[in-house]
């Protein structure tokens, strides 16, 4: 009785490894084909295609060239584009100021200009002053002869020795050429033939040779400036500083431009390039690439600045 009991006992043992062989062999070839079956679907997507790509941009660079070239043209613009705004509103201020200043100084120092010469213009008189010319030489030199001339009570005190103003108006031309001669020998300056620039800074400026034919002048006297000249050559001298003031500081305010495009520009070309490096775009791809003769699907972010 006891070894017939102990016989399915026996049996259940010899039986179970069988079973559990089975179950196992029968799993391993279930991964075998599942894998071959991966494989060959995976062959199949890469005669469609190799690769794939998607783009998530967060951000776009920007042309560090226009960045530069705008505010080449515009200062403030290169940094507007390249969305650093308050610079943006300072270089653009600093532009408007400078253009201010040129423009507003260049119209004070125009306005001078005229200002100065028409005072000239009416209180200088080139008549007089080939009046002294004449009067200087008949004074000083013995072989000279003179062309006519008169005397004069001057306006502000002293004498003028004034050529005949009918004798001067008819023979103008002989009168200044002889002249000429004597202004080259006895003075260091020549009057210009026209009412330049260098014309009117020559009667104001050197009194000693032109400071005689000033209408509040007269030829007894020897003027050398600045401290000894009449008091319409000083105010003259004033105006003509004011005017070359006001030129000064309208040629700060266009440098101050030049210097501001410069400065804008190269600091937009720095500020674009900050920009892409704080703002880029993010790639995500995959390629199905051939590993150990099995073919895989590779992923991967790419990095856009």
């Amino acid at each position: 009785m006891r070894n017939i009991a102990l016989l399915p006992i026996i049996l259940s043992f010899l039986v179970m490894p069988l079973k559990a062989e089975k179950f196992f062999n029968s799993g391993h070839e279930y991964v075998l084909a599942r894998r071959i079956q991966l494989k060959q679907e995976a062959m199949a997507s890469v005669q469609k295609a190799d690769s794939s790509s998607t783009a998530y941009k967060i951000g776009r660079p920007l042309s560090i060239t226009k960045a530069v070239v705008f505010s080449s043209v515009i200062p403030g613009i290169g940094q507007f584009y390249a969305k650093s705004y308050i610079k943006a509103a300072v270089f653009f201020a600093v532009e408007v100021a400078a253009w201010t200043i040129y423009f507003s100084n260049r119209k004070k120092g125009d306005e001078k200009d005229s200002e100065f010469k028409a005072y000239a213009d009416a209180r200088w008189s080139e008549y007089r002053y080939w009046s002294y010319v004449n009067w200087v030489a008949d004074e000083y030199y013995e072989n000279y002869d003179p062309f006519p001339w008169e005397t004069y009570e001057a306006d502000y005190g002293g004498y003028w020795y004034l050529i005949d103003p009918d004798y001067y108006n008819a023979n103008q031309d002989e009168i200044i050429s002889v002249l000429r001669d004597i202004e080259g020998t006895e003075f260091s300056h020549r009057l210009p033939d026209t009412k330049t620039q260098q014309y009117y800074e020559m009667i104001g400026k050197y009194p000693g040779q032109f400071g005689n034919a000033w209408d509040d002048a007269n030829f007894d006297s020897q003027y050398s400036g600045p401290s000894n000249i009449t008091a319409h050559n000083d105010y003259y001298m004033s105006m003509r500083d004011d005017s070359n003031r006001f030129y000064d500081i309208a040629q700060y305010g266009l440098m101050a431009v030049l210097v501001n495009h410069v400065i804008s520009a190269i600091e937009a070309g720095f500020n674009a390039r900050r920009f892409n490096r704080r703002h880029f775009a993010v790639e995500m791809s995959y390629k199905n690439m051939n590993y150990k003769s099995e073919y895989v699907n590779m992923f991967g972010l790419n990095l856009i600045w």
